[in-house]
């Protein structure tokens, strides 16, 4: 056994044999941070991707209940991409789906698509905004529309339109056309401008 003289000698030599605790603290420290990191990354992809009950219900209140059914029985996810943030349910029909290039006439094959979603909006009590997107490229002077805004903006028309028709109630169906002004991918290559080439119809959070 060794003896110290000195009082501070023997401090000393105890602070350096705790050193490795101060260095195994920091690194659990770190470990911990890296864990809840991962955790909230992946929880917030969860949200995004999964549509469950709970969670349509823990976000929007038990009166979108029957949207639930939407996601799991009609398989809307399977030809549109559907997101839940905080104040809204934005279900995304990308380019072509729903119109021709160029075109605000509904293609008659987008017809079976909305027409899952009327099911559901006659009973909701959401109200319900139809966004119109398109990419950076000018329209060709035979279209008939001057710019990419009147042309989203006609589309977006074209899809209120059809949901008044089978009997959505108007006065929860607003429009509007935001042209190339508010893309989601880049326009330097065809598969972004076509992800932005799309129709959004948000399922506004039911204010109580």
């Amino acid at each position: 056994m060794r003896y110290y003289e000195r009082e501070d000698e023997l401090e000393n030599e105890l602070n350096r044999g705790a050193l490795w605790a101060i260095t195994y603290g920091d690194m659990m420290s770190y470990l911990m941070i890296f864990f809840m990191i991962l955790f909230a990354f992946y929880s917030s992809k969860k949200i995004d991707t999964q549509f469950s009950q709970k969670a349509i219900e823990e976000t929007f209140g038990r009166d979108t209940t029957i949207v639930s059914t939407l996601f799991s029985k009609n398989g809307i996810q399977q030809i549109a991409q559907v997101e839940i943030s905080a104040n809204k349910i934005s279900i995304n029909f990308s380019d072509p789906i729903l119109f021709e290039p160029g075109s605000d006439v509904l293609k008659p094959s987008s017809f079976p698509h909305l027409h899952r979603l009327t099911a559901v909006f006659k009973d909701l009590p959401n109200p319900i905004q139809i966004e119109g997107h398109t990419d950076n490229r000018p329209l060709g002077r035979t279209l008939r529309f001057r710019s990419n805004w009147e042309l989203s903006s006609a589309r977006a028309f074209s899809v209120l339109q059809f949901f008044i028709k089978e009997g959505v109630a108007p006065e929860k169906l607003s429009a509007v056309g935001y042209g190339e002004f508010k893309p989601v991918r880049s326009n330097d290559n065809p598969e972004g401008r076509s992800g932005n080439r799309r129709i959004e119809i948000n399922i506004i959070r039911h204010e109580i």
